[in-house]
């Protein structure tokens, strides 16, 4: 019989040391470059009504809430996603404020994956949303501060992927596939399924040189030169149109030195309809999902009674410390510690020193043996980096475990 008590449930972690100390580095680099680009924090309830995360026609995310009862029978559920939780406060604002409005967040969401995709049910998500504002200028302070935030954290390797959801409704509609198969198309390019593409775009009888000229375009994903080549084949302006603010798009963001991590990607669908204009997602190496997801959302504020644009994107803290424990470096951007050995005679003059010491963010664990010996192997066996033992008067035992050697210092020295 399984012991709950010693059990966590599925999709759910802990997190210690190391691990522990990393997510909440990442956490506070995150919130300094919203802090420092005018983006206002905010926090919400853990679990709001059901309708929140529920209301209109983009409620793609049902099948995944954790559905709660409260005790007077109202339906509630765990917090699925900031970017509805920030509508919903946007909707309750009773005097005028002026626009844009700037929020940045940073916390745990709850979301019922695909059985057997090992993705954790509660993760920590940080973001921004950019509120009353339809420039593409907006559009590029979003992306920009995502790739800052990456940047900041360390992250060495990662490309934005850039589409446009404006794009993918016109193409289909140029070629005249009715609303009922563009649902089907998109379904299917949101699982990235290029068969199911193929498939439902057949049965739909067009010519075989058109079927084929729309699933390159729908495929294709490359840098600038791509979107320009796609660009030339538009069979209408207003495909073209898209296109070109795309193009504009990119041209800001090269301003800001950041084109080198651009690619277009035609095949970019992210929740169905849930995003009116430019969508972006952030892939690095050995991650198999999005580090980030963003996009131009200019339709969800109304369905809480404001008729507002928006532009933002979630960061899921998760995936990027999964990438930032493949890193090589990892072992550089770490804070080492320290053993403080001391006797009754030295604790005064050690406590003293280390609590210095620690001003400066040094790591130091006070040790609770005074026997050298016995604290020496105790730091080879937790992993410690370096023990001083504070021996008498003003010299300390200067040892570095991993390379096994030690160096008498005085306390000026130190």
């Amino acid at each position: 019989m399984k012991n709950y008590a010693l059990h966590i449930p599925e999709g759910v972690k802990d997190y210690i040391g190391e691990e522990a100390a990393l997510k909440e580095l990442i956490q506070n680099k995150v919130k300094k470059v919203f802090r420092t680009n005018s983006y206002n924090l905010v926090e919400t309830p853990s679990f709001e009504y059901l309708d929140v995360f529920a209301l209109g026609e983009e409620s793609y995310q049902q099948p995944s809430l954790y559905h709660l009862v409260s005790r007077q029978g109202e339906l509630m559920a765990l917090k699925s996603d900031m970017t509805r939780s920030i509508a919903r406060l946007i909707g309750t604002q009773k005097n005028e404020v002026s626009n844009p409005q700037r929020f940045g967040y940073l916390a745990n969401s709850f979301r019922y994956p695909e059985r057997y995709q090992g993705k954790l049910h509660e993760f920590t998500q940080a973001g921004i949303e950019l509120i009353g504002n339809t420039s593409m200028a907006s559009d590029a302070e979003v992306i920009k501060i995502a790739v800052k935030c990456l940047q900041e954290v360390g992250l060495t390797e990662f490309n934005v992927h850039i589409g446009s959801s404006q794009f993918l409704e016109y193409i289909l509609e140029d070629f005249g596939i009715d609303k009922d198969k563009q649902e089907e198309v998109f379904k299917a390019i949101d699982a990235k399924d290029a068969v199911k593409v193929k498939d439902v775009l057949k049965a739909t009888q067009m010519e075989k040189d058109t079927l084929e000229l729309l699933l390159e375009l729908i495929q294709c994903s490359g840098q600038i030169e791509v979107l320009r080549s796609v660009k030339a084949k538009m069979p209408s302006k207003r495909s073209k149109n898209a296109l070109e603010e795309m193009e504009r798009l990119y041209e800001m963001l090269e301003n800001y030195g950041m084109n080198e991590y651009i690619i277009f990607d035609f095949s970019l669908m992210s929740y169905g309809k849930y995003y009116t204009g430019m969508m972006f997602q952030i892939f690095t190496l050995g991650v198999g999902s999005a580090l980030v997801e963003g996009g131009r959302y200019d339709k969800l504020l109304c369905k809480f009674g404001k008729d507002l644009p928006a532009v933002g994107f979630g960061m899921n803290i998760n995936f990027v410390m999964q990438r930032l424990l493949k890193q090589k470096d990892l072992n550089k951007r770490q804070s080492k510690r320290t053993l403080a050995v001391s006797t009754v005679v030295t604790r005064k003059v050690a406590e003293e020193v280390c609590d210095s010491l620690r001003a400066n963010q040094t790591i130091i664990e006070n040790s609770l043996v005074d026997d050298i010996d016995e604290a020496l192997s105790y730091a080879e066996k937790a992993g410690l980096s370096y023990v001083m033992h504070f021996k008498h008067g003003d010299k300390i035992d200067f040892y570095d475990v991993e390379l096994g050697t030690i160096e008498e210092k005085s306390i000026n020295e130190l």
